[in-house]
C-alpha cells in the first residue's frame, strides 16, 4: 500500500485544508473550477473524495496508431500534419496526428486555445481513450505535450479512473484534482473499526478504500475498495435502523394475544377451504409473534391471488378473539369495498362485527361505525384514508393491516405507526416497491412470503406487441369473448390529454361502437361516483359485462375468475409494480389467461420493464428488477425510489455483505444501544450528521 494513506495529519495543518473546506481552496481548483465542480455536486473537499469514478480504463502504454483498438487507454506519438478549428457549435479543434503506420484524429471541445501549440509540423505525444469514427481512430480531449516537454509517463499497469463530468470539465482534470489532494485529505478521514475487526471481515480501512477507489493499482483493488466502502455505508444505515427499532421496542409494547389451539380451531371453522402450505407457514409465524409483547412489524409478500387476505383475516381474528380490535387500511375505495365483501363472506354466521369506513359511506352509517369503534363493540373495520381522520378512535386496537402500502406516502405511514405505536402491524403487497423491498434487505422489517398459489391456478402468459399490431390484439380479444370469456382493457388516462395518449373514454367509445358492438362493453374509472362504480363492477363480476374498459382503478382488489384477457394500452407509461398488479386481475381460475402489453416506441428503461414482466411471474423477482431499474429510495427518509444514500446500490444483492452488516449493527446496538462508549464516538457522530432529521422514519415500512 502506498505511503500516501499513512501520511500524518500534519499535512492538513500546513495547508489549512480540511474535509469541510470549500473545494475552491483545494490544490488545482480555484474559483472558476469550483463553479464547474459545484455543477457535479462537489462543494466541499469531502465531496471531492466521495465523487467516485464511474469506470476505469487500463493504460496500455505507447502504441502505434495501426495497433489502436476501441476502448483502450493509450499513448501515441507522431507529427501533426493537419489542423482545423471549428467555430460553430459544438466548438472544437481537430488535429491529425500521423506516425509511420497511420493517422489518428485528436479532438478538443471548447479548447480553441490549443491551436497556439498544436500546429502542423510539430511532434507531440498524446494520451487518451481510443474511439473509432468511420473506421479511423480518434481521441477526444486527449492529454498532450510537445515531445520535449512530456511530463507524465504512466506505467503500463496503471488503471486510470473515469469520472462523470460536464462538457466544461474533463475526467482527466477531475482525476488530477483528486490525485493531487489525496495526500492532504485522506489522513483526515476518521476510521471506524480496529484493524482486527476489518481483517476478520476481509475489509479495508476507510482511508485504504478511498485511496484505492481513486487510484487503483490493479482491477482487484477496485472491487476491494467498493466492497469495503459499501460495508461502511450498510453498517451505518443498519445501525441507524437498529437504534430506532431498539427505541421503539423499549418504549412500546403490544398486547399479548391469544393464539392457542382453541382460537386457532375457531378461526379455521370460518374458512371453507384448507390453507396452502405457504399460508400455513405464515400463520405459524403469526401465532408465535402475536403472542409476544414486542410489536409485530411484518411485510407479507405474495403474488396476486396467493391468499394474503386470508392470512390477514387470521391475524385480525386473533385480535378479536383476544377481546381487541383490528383494522384493514386500503388505499382506494374499490379495494376497501372488495376486502369488505370478501371478509363479510368469510365471517357469515360468526358473531364478529365488521364495518366499512370510506368517504362514500353515508353519514349516519359512518357515525355509527365510529361510535362502535370508540366503545369497542365493533371488532373489525375496513377503510381507506377515512380511517386516519382524527374523529376515528379505537377503544383497543391490537392489529393493523395495511394493504398495497406503496399507495400511501412514507410520512403518512409513519403517522399511522406513531398513532398506533403499540399495535401489531402487517403490511401486505403483491409487488413491494423498491423502498419496501430494500427494507427487507437493509432494515429489520420481518418478511413473510406466500410463494404458493392455491390449487388450480395457472400462470398468465404475457406478451408485448408494438402499437402497429393493435388491431390484431383486438381480433384476438374478440375471439376470446366469443368463447364466453371476459376481458379488461386498461388505459393510463381518463380523458383526452396533451400527451398524445389514448384515453379510457376514447377507447370505450371506439370499441363499443366498432369491433365489439356485438358485446356488452362498459367503462369504469376513478371519477365515477362510488355507487355507479360499484354497479359496474358488480355487473362485470356477474358476467353481465363482457369487456371492461378501465384506468388503473382496477389495479387491485378485483376478483373475476372468468376474466381471461388483460390488454394494457401505452404499457410503457406504467410502472413495473402497476403492470404486475394489473396482470394479476386475470389468471384467477384454472383456465388459460393472457396479458398483452401494447407499447409505442420505448426507451431503454421502459423496454427493460416490459421484458421483466414477460420474463418473470414472481412478484418478488419483479420487485428485484424494479429495484435495479428505479433504485431503492432512502432507507431512513421519505423517497420511495430513485437515488439512495447508499453509494453502491448494486451491492445490495451481495449474498454475504448485507447480512454481515446487519448482524454487526445488531450486535453493536445490543451491546451499546446509545453508542456512548468512546470507541463508538465516530459512528455516533456520523449517524447524528446523516440521519438525525429522518431517523424517526427508519422502520416505517
Amino acid at each position: 500500500m502506498p505511503n500516501l494513506i499513512t501520511t500524518t495529519v500534519t499535512a492538513a495543518g500546513r495547508t489549512g485544508l480540511d474535509l469541510e473546506s470549500p473545494v475552491q481552496f483545494a490544490k488545482g481548483v480555484g474559483p472558476y473550477r469550483a463553479q464547474l465542480l459545484a455543477k457535479l455536486g462537489i462543494h466541499r473537499c469531502a465531496d471531492l473524495l466521495d465523487y467516485f469514478p464511474r469506470d476505469y480504463v487500463q493504460f496500455l502504454g505507447q502504441l502505434k496508431i495501426a495497433a489502436l483498438q476501441h476502448g483502450q487507454l493509450a499513448a501515441i506519438e507522431g507529427e501533426i500534419v493537419q489542423t482545423r478549428p471549428i467555430r460553430r457549435k459544438p466548438r472544437r479543434f481537430e488535429a491529425q496526428l500521423e506516425d509511420d503506420t497511420g493517422r489518428c484524429t485528436l479532438m478538443w471541445f471548447n479548447r480553441l486555445d490549443v491551436a497556439e501549440k498544436i500546429i502542423p509540423g510539430v511532434r507531440i505525444r498524446a494520451q487518451g481513450k481510443v474511439d473509432f469514427y468511420k473506421n479511423r481512430p480518434q481521441m477526444i480531449q486527449p492529454r498532450f505535450e510537445l515531445l520535449d516537454h512530456w511530463v507524465h509517463e504512466v506505467s503500463s499497469a496503471e488503471w486510470q479512473p473515469v469520472y462523470p463530468v460536464t462538457a466544461e470539465l474533463s475526467s482527466a482534470m477531475v482525476a488530477k484534482i483528486v490525485r493531487e489532494n489525496l495526500p492532504v485529505l485522506l489522513p483526515q478521514i476518521a476510521e471506524w473499526f480496529e484493524e482486527g475487526y476489518l481483517r476478520e471481515r476481509q475489509l479495508l480501512s476507510c482511508r485504504q478504500a478511498y485511496y484505492l477507489i481513486h487510484q487503483p493499482g490493479a482491477h482487484e483493488d477496485i472491487a476491494r475498495a467498493r466492497r469495503s466502502l459499501a460495508y461502511h455505508d450498510f453498517f451505518l444505515n443498519q445501525t441507524a435502523v437498529q437504534i430506532k427499532r431498539y427505541h421503539h421496542q423499549q418504549t412500546h409494547s403490544a398486547p399479548v394475544l391469544r393464539t392457542d389451539a382453541t382460537v386457532d380451531a375457531r378461526i379455521r371453522r370460518l374458512l371453507d377451504f384448507s390453507l396452502t402450505g405457504a399460508q400455513e407457514r405464515v400463520v405459524a409465524l403469526l401465532r408465535k409473534q402475536l403472542a409476544q409483547n414486542t410489536p409485530l412489524n411484518m411485510l407479507l409478500q405474495g403474488d396476486v391471488g396467493s391468499g394474503k387476505t386470508v392470512v390477514a383475516l387470521y391475524a385480525m381474528l386473533v385480535a378479536v378473539a383476544s377481546g381487541a380490535q383490528a383494522a384493514l387500511l386500503a388505499p382506494t375505495e374499490l379495494l376497501a369495498e372488495q376486502h369488505f365483501t370478501t371478509l363479510q363472506r368469510y365471517l357469515t354466521g360468526s358473531r364478529v362485527k365488521i364495518a366499512l369506513l370510506t368517504s362514500s359511506v353515508p353519514g349516519a352509517t359512518k357515525n355509527s361505525a365510529i361510535a362502535a369503534l370508540a366503545d369497542g363493540s365493533l371488532g373489525i373495520v375496513v377503510g381507506t384514508h377515512a380511517l386516519l381522520q382524527e374523529q376515528v378512535a379505537f377503544k383497543n386496537i391490537a392489529v393493523l393491516v395495511v394493504d398495497e402500502q406503496h399507495k400511501f406516502g412514507v410520512e403518512q405511514r409513519a403517522s399511522i405507526r406513531n398513532r398506533y405505536a403499540g399495535v401489531h402491524t402487517m403490511v401486505m403487497t403483491a409487488t413491494p416497491i423498491p423502498r419496501t423491498l430494500a427494507m427487507t434487505i437493509f432494515g429489520d422489517l420481518d418478511r413473510a412470503l406466500i410463494d404458493e398459489l392455491p390449487p388450480g391456478r395457472r400462470p398468465v402468459t404475457t406478451r408485448a406487441v408494438d402499437i402497429s399490431r393493435r388491431s390484431e390484439v383486438y381480433e384476438f380479444v374478440h375471439r376470446q369473448l366469443s368463447q364466453g370469456r371476459q376481458a379488461y382493457v386498461v388505459l393510463p388516462a381518463i380523458d383526452e390529454n396533451t400527451q398524445d395518449l389514448q384515453s379510457a373514454k376514447q377507447v370505450f367509445d371506439e370499441l363499443r361502437t366498432g369491433p365489439f358492438s356485438d358485446f356488452r362493453v362498459d367503462l369504469v374509472h376513478g371519477r365515477l361516483e362510488a355507487r355507479q362504480r360499484r354497479r359496474v363492477m358488480e355487473q362485470f363480476r356477474a358476467g353481465k359485462i363482457d369487456l371492461l374498459v378501465s384506468t388503473t382503478v382496477i389495479e387491485v382488489g378485483v376478483d373475476v375468475p372468468n376474466a381471461a384477457v388483460m390488454v394494457i394500452e401505452h404499457a410503457e407509461r406504467f410502472g413495473l409494480a402497476q403492470l404486475h398488479q394489473l396482470r394479476g386481475r386475470v389468471g384467477r381460475s384454472s383456465a388459460k389467461s393472457c396479458c398483452i402489453l401494447i407499447a409505442a416506441q420505448t426507451d431503454e428503461v421502459s423496454a427493460a420493464r416490459l421484458q421483466a414482466l414477460i420474463k418473470y411471474s414472481s412478484g418478488f423477482k419483479i420487485a428485484e428488477e424494479d429495484l435495479k431499474l428505479r433504485g431503492m429510495g432512502e432507507m431512513v427518509g421519505t423517497r420511495q425510489s430513485g437515488r439512495t444514500e447508499l453509494r453502491f446500490p448494486d451491492l445490495l444483492l451481495d449474498p454475504t455483505l448485507l447480512p454481515m452488516a446487519r448482524r454487526d449493527a445488531r450486535e453493536l446496538i445490543n451491546k451499546d444501544p446509545h453508542l456512548i462508549k468512546p470507541e463508538h464516538a465516530t459512528i455516533r457522530r456520523l449517524i447524528a450528521e446523516k440521519y438525525a432529521d429522518t431517523l424517526a422514519l427508519a422502520d416505517t415500512a
